[in-house]
């Protein structure tokens, strides 16, 4: 019994990162309404700040301004969303806030 509080209390301090169901992002800050999906990048539109990519769900459109951080195969920051070509294969962190909103995005 006393044994099991004390696990329940270890599991309720970790930090929100440590029980995300995908690797933890670079600088997205991780909360429960992080999502991630694993995608390939269909479209980039730079007027509208919007990509389309293919994910296991399906395609999806997220809205990627210039605050969304891309990070190249290495884990250095490559810029904008605009620098991603058709093609590019992703894992995108996002929110759900009006649409799905990128706030980093790693090459894979």
């Amino acid at each position: 019994m006393l044994l099991a509080a004390a696990l329940s209390l270890s599991v309720s301090l970790a930090a929100p990162g440590d029980r995300l169901p995908y690797p933890a992002p670079r600088i997205a800050p991780a909360s429960d309404r992080l999502k991630c999906d694993y995608a390939t990048i269909l479209t980039v539109s730079a007027e509208k700040g919007l990509l389309q990519a293919t994910t296991p769900a399906g395609v999806v459109t997220y809205k990627a301004g210039m605050d969304a951080q891309v990070f190249d195969k290495l884990g250095k920051p490559a810029g904008a969303a605009t620098r991603l070509t058709p093609g590019d294969k992703v894992r995108i962190y996002y929110l759900v806030e009006d649409g799905a909103r990128a706030l980093e995005i790693d090459q894979e």
